[in-house]
């Protein structure tokens, strides 16, 4: 940052800190002017300076490169009348914080003393000044922070007394008026100091120090209530440079530690600039060679602590006994504050501005509200600031506000951007009068600026839309929450007015009578111009009606109020925007509900709008009152007691209040209002709302223990069932496959549920368990889907296929949730986890990304299960008693259903408590999601006999404890295999072999089924009972009385002896969840009937 008197009209730009070192310039600007002094700043893409030999301030614009704006500061000395200490023509200094851009000078009317003034760097107005009572020619430097001024006191090259020293000697806060004397001591190592600037954007000092550039980090902290001494942290690292022979090495930047009033403290997080752009090094210099001697750097100083008494004429108030303590609180670390004052801290990252915290008297605490980020805005904002003071079109610039409201919103984005629109319909008001047609153009013309008049509306309103879209957005409420509730209001009201102003704008400018409709997901826009000379129709607005809103003018309306031949209207419909909307002044026609409850008042439904365009009178007649009808947003009985209302407000101030003048309540019921009005404005319904109180000390904590203590129970059934799918071999089979997927898959869902539902303070991390939960609670449901199926193809399938179902479960099972999760993540990835749990967004009906698939797979699994329940009670009457098979069908089909109650019981009463919010609806559904293992367990374990019979052979063989027995879980004895042969015509090689054909039908179907579970499990098989009633059975008994058949298996029935370790068999088959059936090969006619069975040449019987 060197300077030379008369020379100083170029300015050299550096891309970053090392091209700088090197000395390798980017960009060189010529000024149109020539400088005075060193204290010229950039800011928001501009270069601001003194204009030599004036009191001139210019903005020079680096993009353009054309000079933008020039300003006179009144009364300010220039020219060396009144420098800093070292001279230089540093009469006018400029400095920029986190408030904006400052002006430091002196005037004769304060004698010389430091005035500071804050001026707005867009329109070089004067926003404010301030007189202080420092002595501008004795101060060597100053900067500003956060509002503040702290001057400096250097020495220079051992001229001054050393006595004086180096300190940061006075402050002074332009927000309290207040100023003080300190001694804050500041290092000058190279004792040439000729300017200091403070950077917003990472709150370190820049220090031009003789032909070197010194950084400092600094901490801001508050005085010591009870010595009132002043801390002072020795410099820890350091930054040299030249002007021409830059210094290759580093040293690290010193530190300063600022003691002051804490409504003035900062951090020393780091910030952005108003632009948000990347600030490169730059310097003013008017040539580009000089020979210097670059002095050597001073070593690092030790790190030491020293105290100095405070100024006896210090003003800056001591911090009393009672305090705030030091807190983090929206990503900004509040230093201590005295009670009464407001701490006030630079914006988070990312963001510009200033951000408040109060300390409350006389309790000594923050305010319980937050601290107050209203002020926090986006760096583009001044961006939009330019373009609207430039020659842009409207349009054009409402585009570009569309576009950047799109991604995240701070508050001062919200109250900017409802402005700006305002600001942008005036400006398209002023374009389109210079597209007016005149007398003297063509008619072609005319015709050609109509249509631009007409293009340019459009254009604006459709970005206008946009942008109104994305302010009332769900992810925006976050950003309007941080505005005070008046500020809600009046950017509510605003945005109500603007969007009705554009409407009409652009209604005045259609050639010919046209509807133009503009849709959102959050406003609706309907501009009409329509002829009054021909039968007109009720006209009605939305003309979908999906929405479940709509608002109806009458034909005789139109007729009355239109102007010559014509008549203009606009529709609204917003979403979203009734919350903004206080409800404190509201105007209620009480029920007696309402009268006897505690209750709020809330906005219930959207904000419909219609508005006629008047030209002389802004009264519009109504020939029949406007009918609107609207659906609540609540639909529950927390709500009740509707108020047709209206928002009446001030164009002045843009203050107002509901109101039920002139409006009548038509028909209500639970999700709609009917009402009509005499007059046209922006129309909703207002009810009472009374808070059910279920968070509680007691509630909260009894739901905690019942969570807690349920998945905790429900993880060690779960487990358990799933070691006994898992290992019991006795128990394998495609029906097992579903139990244990669906075991496992609720079994993750609960310990993420347990571990993870509640991590809100970690947003990635919640969007991560939001989603597995999704999964796998998806997965659960599709599982016991699959139950329902494989119950169904039991029931109905004749012949067991060759080939296992499990492959195209496992896809099923698994691969439709993903699907699921994956297009939801897609679509919308943010409506993962919200602040309150880690679970999926309920305002953005993204919850319906589980409600849907849950509430198919339960009605799907109704039918499988209906048609299982019919066929198992159809065929009843063919079964025999004592086969079983009909009892254990009864055992599976009751378990499914149960389950299947079960898990859509849980969810049916988690939506009822959303919906709801009851205390009864909180505790079930706490009660059935904790247990589902629990229940589980029971119905698919603990009542199966089969199960039963394993856990006791178990136990008997001490399979638990690791001893290896014959019948342990997945032994048996390997029986051999046995090779088809022909009949010979002897009796015992027939009995032989269809012994051989009966055990290996039973060893095959003995592991696969719980429908020969009493096969596997007794040890002493009575096979003649079951020959005999394989003879006994119609279905099985072959007909005609002279059949060999039947002797052979009666004679079957006499030699099939008990053998146990022949069912016990293990051999290489795959399993089937199907009944027994008989590979008997004997040939029945394949005419005759099977009573409802096919015939294809072996009978067979199957469940």
């Amino acid at each position: 940052m060197p300077w030379t008197p008369y020379r100083t009209d170029t300015l050299t730009e550096y891309s970053s800190k090392d091209d700088f070192i090197a000395g390798r310039p980017t960009t060189t600007y010529k000024l149109p002017h020539r400088v005075d002094g060193t204290g010229f700043v950039v800011y928001d893409g501009a270069l601001f300076f003194n204009k030599e030999r004036t009191r001139n301030i210019v903005k020079f614009d680096l993009r353009t490169r054309i000079k933008s704006g020039e300003a006179i500061i009144a009364s300010a000395n220039y020219h060396d009348t009144s420098p800093y200490r070292w001279g230089g023509k540093s009469d006018i200094d400029l400095a920029v914080d986190e408030n904006g851009l400052w002006v430091i000078y002196a005037t004769e009317q304060n004698n010389g003393k430091i005035v500071v003034s804050q001026l707005n760097p867009y329109t070089l107005r004067i926003e404010g000044t301030w007189d202080t009572a420092y002595d501008k020619r004795s101060a060597s430097n100053a900067f500003m922070v956060c509002g503040i001024l702290y001057v400096i006191k250097s020495v220079y090259e051992d001229d001054d007394n050393e006595a004086t020293g180096n300190k940061i000697d006075y402050i002074y806060n332009t927000d309290q008026s207040k100023d003080g004397y300190v001694d804050i001591p500041f290092p000058n190592s190279y004792q040439y100091i000729a300017a200091v600037d403070y950077n917003p954007r990472d709150n370190l000092l820049y220090v031009w120090n003789n032909y070197h550039v010194v950084k400092y980090s600094l901490d801001f902290g508050i005085l010591d209530s009870k010595s009132g001494f002043i801390s002072y942290v020795a410099p820890s690292n350091h930054l040299d440079s030249g002007v021409e022979k830059f210094p290759a090495k580093e040293a690290s930047p010193s530190k300063i530690f600022i003691g002051a009033s804490t409504t003035t403290s900062t951090t020393h997080r780091i910030t952005t600039t108003s632009t948000g752009r990347t600030t490169t090094a730059t310097i003013i210099s008017s040539r580009r060679n000089r020979s210097t001697t670059t002095l050597a750097p001073v070593g690092d100083v030790p790190i030491e602590v020293t105290t100095h008494p405070a100024p006896a004429s210090s003003q800056l108030p001591a911090i009393g006994s009672e305090s705030c303590e030091s807190i983090e609180a929206r990503e900004i670390m509040w230093f201590k504050t005295r009670q009464g004052q407001v701490a006030k801290q630079p914006c988070p990252l990312g963001t510009v501005g200033v951000a408040t915290y109060i300390c409350i008297s006389p309790d000594g605490i923050w305010n319980p509200q937050g601290p107050d980020l209203s002020n926090c805005s986006s760096p583009w904002i001044n961006h939009i600031g330019q373009k609207l003071k430039s020659l842009e079109t409207a349009a054009n610039i409402a585009r570009e506000l569309a576009e950047y409201t799109k991604g995240h919103l701070n508050a001062g984005d919200i109250s900017y951007s409802v402005r700006a629109m305002d600001q942008l319909v005036d400006l398209l008001d002023v374009q389109l009068r210079n597209l007016t047609p005149g007398g003297k153009d063509s008619a072609a013309r005319s015709l050609n600026k109509l249509q631009k008049r007409e293009r340019s509306c459009r254009a604006y309103v459709q970005a206008m839309v946009e942008t109104v879209n994305n302010l009332l957005q769900p992810q925006a409420q976050n950003a309007w929450q941080d505005l005070t509730v008046t500020d809600q209001l009046r950017a509510a009201t605003m945005l109500l007015d603007t969007v009705e102003e554009g409407a009409f704008v652009l209604a005045d400018n259609l050639l010919k009578t046209d509807i133009v409709r503009e849709n959102t997901d959050n406003i609706q826009l309907e501009v009409a111009r329509l002829s009054t000379d021909v039968n007109l129709e009720d006209l009605k607005f939305p003309q979908d009606q999906e929405h479940g809103s709509s608002i109806q003018l009458s034909s005789n309306t139109l007729r009355q109020n239109g102007r010559n031949g014509e008549i203009r209207v606009a529709f609204v419909l917003y979403n979203n925007l009734g919350r903004y909307l206080s409800t404190d002044n509201a105007t209620m026609k009480l029920g007696m509900e309402a009268l006897t409850t505690n209750h709020s008042v809330i906005v219930n439904s959207p904000i419909i709008t219609a508005a006629v365009y008047k030209e002389s009178s802004s009264k519009v007649y109504l020939a029949d009152p406007v009918v609107f009808s609207v659906k609540h947003i609540k639909q529950s009985e927390d709500n009740f007691n509707p108020n047709c209302s209206f928002w009446s407000y001030s164009k002045n101030n843009m203050s107002g209040h509901w109101s039920t003048q002139g409006c009548r309540l038509l028909t209500t019921n639970k999700t709609h209002t009917v009402c009509s009005c005499n007059h046209l404005t922006n129309f909703a319904v207002l009810m009472a709302h009374v808070e059910v109180k279920h968070n509680d000390v007691v509630h909260d904590l009894l739901l905690d223990v019942i969570t807690w203590v349920g998945i905790l129970l429900s993880l060690v059934c779960l487990l358990i069932c799933i070691f006994t799918f898992c290992f019991f071999r006795g128990l394998q089979s495609d029906r097992n496959t579903i139990h244990k997927n669906l075991c496992i898959s609720l079994f993750v869902a609960e310990l993420l549920f347990l571990i993870g539902i509640n991590r809100t303070d970690q947003p990635i991390a919640c969007a991560v368990f939001a989603a597995l939960l999704h999964f796998f609670f998806l997965a659960a449901f599709t599982w016991m889907f699959l139950e329902g199926v494989q119950l169904y193809i039991m029931l109905v399938e004749v012949f067991e296929s060759e080939h296992s179902k499990r492959k195209y479960f496992y896809v099923v099972g698994y691969g439709m949730p993903a699907l699921i999760v994956s297009v939801s993540a897609a679509v919308d990835y943010r409506s993962y986890g919200t602040d309150k749990v880690c679970w999926l967004r309920l305002d953005t009906y993204f919850i319906w990304s589980f409600i849907g698939p849950a509430t198919l797979i339960i009605m799907l699994n109704v039918i499988f299960l209906g048609i299982a329940l019919f066929k198992m009670f159809h065929h009843t009457a063919i079964l025999k008693p004592e086969s079983g098979c009909l009892d254990n069908i009864k055992s599976w089909v009751i378990g499914a259903i149960a389950l299947l109650c079960l898990l859509g019981l849980t969810w049916a009463f988690g939506l009822m408590y959303i919906n709801e919010s009851t205390v009864i609806m909180a505790y079930l559904f706490t009660i059935f999601n904790s247990l589902q293992g629990m229940f589980i367990f029971i119905f698919h374990c603990v009542l199966q006999k089969k199960v039963r019979k394993e856990y006791g052979k178990c136990l008997r063989a001490h399979c638990c404890s690791g001893k290896s027995t014959e019948n342990s879980i997945g032994s048996g004895k390997s029986s051999s295999s046995r090779a088809p042969t022909r009949y010979s015509t002897g009796s015992q090689v027939n009995n032989s072999r269809i012994r051989r054909m009966w055990n290996d039908t039973v060893r095959k179907q003995s592991e696969s089924s719980f429908i020969t579970g009493e096969i596997n499990s007794s040890a002493s098989l009575n096979r003649g009972a079951m020959a005999n009633h394989l003879i006994t059975n119609a279905l099985l008994r072959p007909h005609g009385t002279n059949n060999p058949y039947n002797t052979l298996l009666g004679e079957s029935a006499v030699y099939n002896n008990p053998s146990v370790s022949t069912y016990n068999t293990q051999e290489h088959f795959r399993e089937t969840s199907m009944g027994v059936k008989l590979n008997i090969a004997y040939q029945i006619g394949t005419s005759e009937q099977c009573q409802g069975y096919k015939c294809h040449g072996y009978s067979t019987t199957e469940w």
